[in-house]
C-alpha cells in the first residue's frame, strides 16, 4: 500500500513489514510518495510518461526490496487528441547506498520466463528490461529499467522488480524515482517514496 498524500506520513496504522517464510514476497508495505512534475505543458498531441503509483515490499531469501510501479501516457495536457504512443521509455530508482548489497542488476518480477512469480504484485508488462546499476560514487545506487513498447494516450503499463537490499533490510528508507519518455511533452516525473 502506498500513501500518495504528499508531506505527510500517517502516525497511525504504519507498520513495520512481515516477511512470509516460504514466500516469494511480503505484503505490500506502507509508503509515502510526492509527485514532483519537472516540465512545462505539453504541445501538440504528445502525452507524459507520468509515475501514477508504487507499491513496495520485502523478498526473502536472499533479502530484497521489491516494488511495482505503474505509469501512464496521461494525456490530459496535450493539445491536439488523441496523444501519441509513448513508445520508450527509462525509469531510474535511486537508493542510498547504504540500504543495498551487492549492486547488481534490478530483477524484473512477474515477466514471464525465468523471471520471479509474484502473486501480490501486478504483472510486470513484457516490454520492461532490467539495465544495469551503478554506483553514483555520491552515497547512492541508481538501477535502471527500459521500457520499450506501445502506450496509447491514458493507457498503463506496470513493472514489478526486486533490488538486493542490506542484511537485514532496513526500514524507513528514503527511494527517488524518475521517469521519461519518449516521444511526450519533454517532462520528466518524479517521485520520492519512503519504504518502512
Amino acid at each position: 500500500m502506498i500513501d500518495e498524500t504528499a508531506g505527510e506520513q500517517s502516525r497511525h496504522g504504519v507498520r513495520r513489514r512481515t516477511l512470509l517464510a516460504g514466500a516469494a514476497w511480503s505484503v505490500p508495505v506502507i509508503a509515502i510518495a510526492t509527485a514532483t512534475p519537472l516540465a512545462a505543458a505539453s504541445t501538440g498531441a504528445r502525452g507524459r510518461f507520468v509515475i501514477e503509483s508504487m507499491l513496495g515490499g520485502t523478498w526473502v531469501n536472499p533479502q530484497y526490496y521489491g516494488a511495482s510501479i505503474q505509469m501512464r501516457n496521461d494525456d490530459t495536457q496535450a493539445t491536439t487528441l488523441p496523444a501519441e504512443p509513448i513508445t520508450s521509455g527509462v525509469v531510474v530508482v535511486t537508493f542510498a547506498s547504504v540500504d543495498v548489497g551487492v549492486v547488481q542488476p534490478a530483477i524484473i518480477a512477474n515477466a514471464g520466463g525465468s523471471s520471479p512469480v509474484v502473486g501480490a504484485l501486478p504483472a510486470t508488462d513484457p516490454t520492461w528490461t532490467s539495465l544495469g546499476a551503478s554506483d553514483n560514487g555520491d552515497g547512492t545506487v541508481s538501477y535502471t529499467l527500459s521500457f520499450v513498447g506501445s502506450i496509447s494516450g491514458q493507457g498503463v503499463t506496470h513493472v514489478s522488480f526486486g533490488v538486493l537490499g542490506s542484511a537485514p533490510l532496513h526500514s524507513g528508507i528514503s527511494v527517488s524515482v524518475q521517469a521519461t519518455g519518449s516521444p511526450t511533452d519533454g517532462s520528466t516525473s518524479s517521485r520520492t517514496v519512503t519504504l518502512f
